[in-house]
């Protein structure tokens, strides 16, 4: 069954499922396909964390703010406590800050693409430097719709920029895929997510009315907190701001705080997995050569094409000797003539080739690493294995939901928070409602118009 069926089968199979729970067992449904689990006893849990932790989370929701918004979100937080030339100099100071960092931790993922043209690439940064994470996600949605319109005018199809993402299923027309643990990782981050918005309300006293699960199908997909409406619109905006704010602001302190424990450990499980490695692989084999690569509309050549072969076992490049992926990886250098010493396994003919690495820094072949069976794999191993794959998917699982939920636009966390940071910059002579609405349209529509330019290739 194809990727396509597949979703279509899970999406009957939800609204099936939301079907019986709202005809039967009269529960609130979302969309039609969302069940929603709901109960009042976590409430006192919130009400309870909220006393307990409120320093912490305040502060919690000005970093989410600050990186959410970049000099934008600093300008909101101290604009009733400095004047205008203060203002004006902090902002002109943290928008160089923020661009440098984000020059510093992105550039490397921008600059040395090929696939992404040099302009585009300094496009992101400066937006990101100029609106935080709410620019680094915006402008890759811009640099996605151009790549992809771009492409159709030639006859290509490029990548799509967004898309749904299932754990255990593979995103379709890309490489994209989260294991089956994903869920276990996205309903943690969904909990805690919410955990944080509802400490926040009760920090602004609102009443929470309930909390809950929201299952799509019989999956949990994640988590809600319903605050009281009528109380929520009579509190002060700024508290309504870091409500909004904590949410996304926990996600990415999770990705921080996990993305260190990763790199602290990485080095000891790298060094224990590549010793057992060792003794069990035997060597790397091309098992095919391509003349050249097609990647998101973009074609490359591969230079290993006409000097390697299948069944071509890889001895030693550049003198160093080859028994794994990661050995080949470390060996090979780009702009440079590698020296390949080869041993096809059909005929036992050893040779040399000379083969320099193509604009992505590849060769273009596919290999794998044939293993001893007889060596057995340690359960130690697997475990090591395992840890490493989870941390590494809770980084990056909770920085997606971080990013995606400051995207300017509603249902996002990051719709309210624009309309909230950007509509004090617009003319006074508009009461404050309707400079929220004029952020919330001018964000809404461009927004709309670029995921829809970004789900085109799932068309073509």
């Amino acid at each position: 069954m194809t990727t396509y069926l597949w979703i279509i089968l899970i999406f009957l199979v939800a609204l099936f499922c939301a079907s019986v729970a709202r005809i039967f067992f009269k529960t609130r449904t979302m969309l039609w396909l969302f069940i929603l689990l709901e109960t009042k006893k976590l409430t006192k849990t919130i009400d309870k964390l909220s006393k307990k932790y409120e320093k912490q989370l305040t502060w919690l929701s000005n970093f989410g703010i600050i990186a959410g918004f970049g000099p934008f979100g600093i300008d909101y937080l101290i604009k009733d406590k400095a004047s205008k030339l203060k203002r004006t100099i902090i902002f002109i100071i943290s928008l160089i800050v923020f661009t440098v960092v984000s020059y510093y931790l992105a550039g490397s993922l921008f600059f040395n693409n090929p696939l992404i043209p040099k302009f585009i690439s300094y496009f992101i940064v400066g937006l990101t430097g100029l609106m935080g994470l709410s620019g680094f996600i915006l402008g890759s949605l811009i640099f996605s719709a151009y790549d992809i319109i771009a492409k159709m005018f030639v006859g290509k199809v490029a990548c799509p920029g967004v898309g749904l993402v299932i754990p255990g299923v593979k995103v379709p027309k890309t490489n994209f895929f989260i294991p089956w643990y994903g869920w276990i990782i996205l309903i943690i981050a969904a909990f805690i997510h919410e955990f944080c918005h509802g400490i926040m309300l009760r920090v602004a006293k609102v009443k929470l009315k309930s909390v809950g699960i929201i299952l799509f199908g019989i999956l949990p997909l994640g988590a809600f907190v319903e605050p009281d409406e009528e109380q929520l619109k009579k509190i002060d905006k700024r508290k309504v701001t870091k409500m909004y704010a904590a949410g996304p602001a926990s996600n990415l302190f999770l990705a921080v705080v996990f993305g260190l424990i990763l790199l602290m450990i990485t080095s000891p499980i790298s060094k224990y997995t590549t010793s057992i490695d060792n003794q069990r692989e035997i060597g790397l084999v091309v098992n095919n050569v391509t003349e050249s690569a097609e990647i998101c509309g973009s074609s490359f050549e591969n230079p290993a094409y006409g000097k390697l072969v299948k069944n071509d076992k890889i001895l030693s490049v550049n003198s160093k000797t080859i028994k794994t992926q990661s050995d080949l990886r470390k060996a090979v250098k780009n702009d440079y003539e590698n020296v390949f010493v080869v041993q096809n396994i059909d005929t036992n003919i050893t040779r040399t080739e000379y083969i320099r690495t193509n604009e992505l820094g590849n060769i273009g072949i596919s290999a794998d690493i044939k293993i001893d069976k007889s060596v057995p794999l340690p359960q130690k191993y697997k475990s090591y294995k395992l840890i490493y794959q989870v941390l590494l998917w809770f980084v990056m699982l909770n920085f997606i939901i971080a990013t995606t939920n400051f995207l300017p636009t509603i249902p996002f966390d990051g719709g309210s928070l624009a309309q909230n940071i950007y509509s004090g910059y617009l003319n006074k002579r508009h009461d404050e409602e309707k400079r929220m609405k004029m952020v919330k349209k001018f964000f809404g529509y461009m927004i709309l118009l670029l995921l829809i330019l970004n789900i085109i290739p799932y068309f073509l």
